[in-house]
């Protein structure tokens, strides 16, 4: 009996359906990809001085810069609609806002920030002229005595750092991770715990929960950096708990010298 094949038409009519499927498809998410926008902005003080070195936060998705020495900013390829946007910086009291990102286009902001004696958690205060200089003079002495690791705020400008963290590399001993919004934590090798964060002190006061790139390079006189609880200053071994981790000593930028 003679056989006949089947026809082939209602499955090419298949593939060809896919093919145009998937043609309309494709435009669809493009368009899709290129619903964004971008933010320009400039954030100053009450005086309407700019302000370098603010931490800008995109809450989602997840984006932060830092304003230049002119105090501007930018950020790209943000959703379009409302976004969600934190500022930040030593000194400064942090706010966060709410702006309409455009789409295919830039938005500019201004956004203004007040100077506070203390700040966030009230962890960093500000203190007098004649009691930094006998902190620095501490911190000298201390540096002499070749204990620890040190940082300087000559070696700081010598640098040009983004962050603060960039001078650790040069720290032995001292790892970086990754944490959130491209920041880095610190670590020191050599700890028994796998995760064991050191303890912060800016200023003389304990940081808790913070991470070296709160600090913009700019506002730091100098970095004490131990890398266990031996060799750290009595008055500053307190946190037994922590102090086994490591030990950061940060002291701010002095005006006027």
């Amino acid at each position: 009996m003679a056989t006949h094949p089947r026809s082939s038409a209602p499955r090419a009519g298949l593939v060809l359906r896919r093919a145009v499927l998937s043609l309309l498809l494709v435009p669809a998410t493009l368009v899709a990809q290129n619903h964004r926008g971008s933010l320009a902005g400039v954030v100053k003080d009450d005086n309407g001085k700019p302000i370098a070195g603010v931490e800008v936060i995109a809450i989602k998705p997840a984006i932060s810069s830092r304003t230049d020495s002119l105090g501007h900013f930018f950020l790209a390829l943000l959703p379009f609609g409302p976004v969600d946007l934190v500022f930040r910086r030593i000194s400064f009291e942090p706010i966060a806002v709410i702006t309409e990102v455009a789409s295919d286009d830039t938005t500019n902001v201004e956004v203004t920030l007040t100077v506070v004696a203390q700040r966030m958690t009230g962890y960093i205060t500000v203190a007098h002229t004649g009691e930094n200089k006998r902190i620095l003079e501490a911190f000298e002495a201390r540096r002499r005595q070749g204990v620890g690791h040190f940082i300087t705020r000559a070696q700081i400008e010598a640098r040009h750092p983004l962050l603060l963290s960039d001078m650790m590399r040069m720290i032995p001993g001292a790892q970086l991770i990754p944490g959130e919004n491209g920041r880095q934590s610190l670590r020191f090798t050599g700890m028994a715990r796998a995760n064991c964060p050191p303890q912060f002190f800016v200023d003389g006061i304990l940081a808790v929960g913070f991470t070296i790139d709160e600090m913009p390079p700019g506002d730091v006189e100098g970095v004490e950096l131990y890398g266990g609880a031996a060799g750290v200053p009595p008055e500053y071994a307190r946190s037994r708990g922590t102090s086994n981790c490591g030990s950061v000593l940060i002291w701010t930028r002095i005006p006027g010298i």
